[in-house]
């Protein structure tokens, strides 16, 4: 019997972990958030039971101490997917009737890339929007028709994009908008002569939405 749950509690946390960090579980079109949080209050429940000998043992602090650190765990593996980018669907439910709520929708190009065109600074330009790079990035050739380009910027740091790294000059932005989802004072910066192709819209303006992730081929962002 206590084999069986300790089965039933390692079954629980597995799909509470996954239904925490990965969007595209679907169990009967199940809420990710509730099935998450659900599965992983029902393991504690039972891992509880299993272990009362043995915390009834403890002191009140040891007890304290490992409930906290579990609550560490759940909070972390949130952030890990809010900042990566895979946000359970719940957060981006294109569905949503909430007026207060801004979504856009990115399909996916013909390179599997989500291209579309963004307002830096209120000046048009096309991107890609990217959840491995840190930072809004423009190219060098992008900036210089922007008018962003001066005798004081320093191109001497190492920035990481999805694939590798590149010299770039930090500079932030005022503005960066896509669609009508607009975020105020961006950590960006401008790459060294021919060091992009294509500027990109990375985590310091993504981490500033309500919500960033991939729903079947499309990108949702949300506000």
């Amino acid at each position: 019997m206590r084999a069986l749950l300790i089965l039933i509690v390692l079954g629980v946390i597995y799909l509470g972990v996954r239904s925490l960090t990965d969007i595209r579980i679907d169990l009967a079109n199940a809420n990710p958030v509730l099935l998450g949080y659900g599965a992983l209050f029902t393991a504690g429940i039972v891992a509880a039971e299993l272990l009362r000998p043995l915390m009834q043992r403890m002191s009140a602090l040891s007890r304290f101490t490992i409930v906290a650190a579990l609550a560490a765990i759940v909070w972390l593996s949130f952030e890990m997917a809010r900042l990566s980018g895979r946000i359970p669907a719940a957060l981006l439910d294109p569905q949503s009737s909430r007026q207060d709520l801004r979504i856009v929708h990115l399909p996916q190009a013909w390179d599997g890339l989500y291209r579309t065109i963004a307002q830096v600074d209120n000046q048009s330009l096309g991107v890609i929007v990217d959840t491995g790079t840190p930072l809004v990035i423009l190219t060098y050739e992008e900036a210089q028709r922007l008018g962003l380009v001066h005798d004081r910027l320093a191109f001497s740091e190492r920035v990481a994009v999805s694939d590798r790294k590149i010299t770039a000059a930090l500079l932030p932005f005022l503005s960066v908008r896509i669609g009508n989802l607009e975020v105020f004072k961006v950590d960006g910066a401008i790459a060294e002569p021919g060091a992009l192709e294509t500027s990109l819209i990375g985590l310091s303006y993504l981490s500033r939405l309500r919500a960033a992730g991939v729903i079947g081929p499309d990108m949702v962002l949300q506000q």
